[in-house]
């Protein structure tokens, strides 16, 4: 110990109250030649010591810091950190992952030499030196034997070996594994999860990277990469396809550690394919289901529709129908939740009527309207039905367009709407051409039972664009269900009579259209089939 690090300590001692004593024997039982001393002190009972000076001794690559008063230490595969009036030593390993260790009691630097706490500070070194190294508090003195260890690594190799039900991989450890974690994980792309990661965590081991990788996976597994740290190792293997389970046990006779990653048969894989098959099937019948009805009676609010010879209300009337129609379904028809896109006198916007039905997941939009002729009283009448597309004749063009002027009463309509060119309604209707063959179904069956159960002119099935069913993702019609302008169909329309009647031939097409559609789900057809 050199004069001047004698000269430090005394002004540590000057500045710590210690019992001090200078030196601290440093014994090598294998070469008594190299026994020395260090620089040491100590403070409130904790023994320092120069770890400049055992650096030195042994012959170790440091990097010193003295105007951060920091130094590093390179012992092998890890660099080990101390910062001076620091309490905590930092571990480094090839991969550049760090990880800090607590001494409890800071650390010292002076005259150039950094002290560290020896009984908390030795413990640690000895676990990353080729070395073994101890300190012994009551003799106040420090062993190194130079033996060297067989091998620092607790896992020293890795074998596989492929089995009838897949890969036996089996861990070569001088210890036993009693400390780990294991989890599969398959990306969530890869629904028939084809290349998966079995990862196994072990802790308190050191496992040699090198060795374990140079041996060649087998069966399953076609990867294997490793993750050390200073206190555990993740082993990662890459699977190439799917596997029924994993288990890790301890072998008999030995601390080896045994991972069996079990593989399918084809009889499993086919059995795993039929369930996820009809897992998805279900799914889309669910899906698919007719479990939504939404009813949208026209207008409303400061709209009121079209008027009666006798002054009646386009809006009154749609209110009342579409009412009844949705307390017989959901009296009758217990699994078809029933939603209105209004269900007092208020206005609600074209726009918004399609949301309420696309938020509510229909499965039919029926939007019910009254007709009318420009003078009243006037002798057309009748009913008829209209599906979303463009309109063919001129008559459609002009019941769409006395329809569609109802955006007049909402606010910024102009904006809202001015996209909606020819071209672009044609896109749309075309969006929709998955739900053209249900819609057409709905309205043939509900023209056929308004048409032989009541007196009302059938008009037929025709085809224009409404801007209340472009919002509509489902199979929708409107249903023009009588003339106001003509007295006769005026006096059916407003009477209660009448409305009861229409919704009940609402609800028997809805009931009719239902049958036929569950059917189709259960033959295992799906939305939008031909056959």
């Amino acid at each position: 110990m050199s004069r001047t690090l004698k000269l430090a300590i005394l002004l540590l001692l000057f500045y710590l109250p210690v019992a001090s004593q200078y030196t601290l024997p440093l014994y090598f039982p294998d070469n008594l030649s190299k026994n020395t001393v260090l620089g040491s002190f100590t403070h409130d009972g904790v023994v320092y010591f120069s770890l400049t000076d055992l650096v030195n001794v042994l012959n170790w690559t440091a990097f010193v810091n003295t105007e951060a008063k920091k130094i590093e230490i390179k012992t092998g595969e890890y660099r080990i950190k101390i910062t001076a009036d620091n309490s905590y030593a930092v571990i480094v390993d090839k991969m550049n992952s760090a990880s800090v260790v607590q001494l409890y009691s800071k650390c010292y630097f002076a005259a150039n030499s950094f002290f560290v706490p020896a009984k908390r500070f030795i413990p640690i070194l000895d676990k990353f030196i080729s070395e073994e190294i101890n300190f012994d508090y009551d003799k106040k003195s420090i062993t190194v034997k130079e033996i060297k260890r067989v091998s620092p690594y607790d896992i020293a190799s890795i074998s596989y070996e492929e089995k009838i039900n897949g890969t036996l991989v089996r861990l070569h450890s001088k210890k036993k594994l009693l400390d780990y974690d294991s989890w599969v994980k398959y990306d969530a792309s890869d629904k028939e999860k084809k290349s998966g990661w079995l990862y196994v965590t072990i802790a308190n081991v050191r496992a040699h990277t090198e060795a374990l990788q140079k041996v060649k996976p087998l069966g399953i597994v076609k990867q294997l990469l490793i993750f050390p740290s200073p206190t555990s190792v993740q082993l990662t293997f890459k699977l190439s396809g799917p596997i029924s389970g994993t288990e890790i046990i301890q072998a008999e006779g030995s601390n080896d550690m045994l991972i069996t990653i079990h593989t399918m048969t084809n009889q499993q894989v086919a059995e795993k394919k039929q369930k996820s098959y009809e897992r998805n099937l279900e799914r889309e019948r669910n899906r698919w289901k007719m479990d939504v009805v939404v009813i949208d009676p026209g207008h409303g609010g400061k709209d009121p529709g079209a008027i009666g010879v006798t002054k009646t209300k386009e809006k009154d009337v749609t209110l009342s129908v579409a009412l009844k129609l949705g307390r017989m379904i959901e009296k009758n028809l217990p699994n078809v939740k029933v939603v209105y896109t209004r269900r007092t006198d208020e206005f609600v916007e074209l726009y918004k009527r399609g949301q309420i039905a696309n938020q509510a997941n229909g499965k039919l939009f029926v939007s019910l309207h009254c007709n009318a002729a420009p003078r009243k009283p006037h002798p057309a009448n009748g009913f008829e039905v209209y599906l979303l597309r463009p309109g063919k004749t001129e008559h459609a063009l002009r019941i769409a367009e006395r329809e569609n002027a109802v955006i007049q009463f909402e606010e910024g309509y102009e904006k809202r709407y001015q996209e909606l060119t020819e071209e672009n309604f044609i896109l749309l209707t075309m969006a929709q051409s998955a739900y053209v063959k249900y819609s057409e179904r709905f309205a043939d069956l509900l023209t056929r039972k308004i048409s032989n159960h009541t007196n009302l002119e059938n008009q037929g099935v025709k085809q224009a664009g409404f801007f209340v069913l472009v919002g509509a993702s489902m199979p929708n019609v409107l249903v023009e269900m009588g003339y106001l302008s003509n007295r006769g169909d005026e006096k059916f329309l407003k009477s209660n009579r009448g409305q009861q009647r229409l919704a009940e031939l609402l609800f028997e097409a809805v009931k009719h259209y239902k049958e036929e559609y569950d059917k189709t789900l259960e033959e295992g057809k799906t939305f939008g089939t031909t056959n």
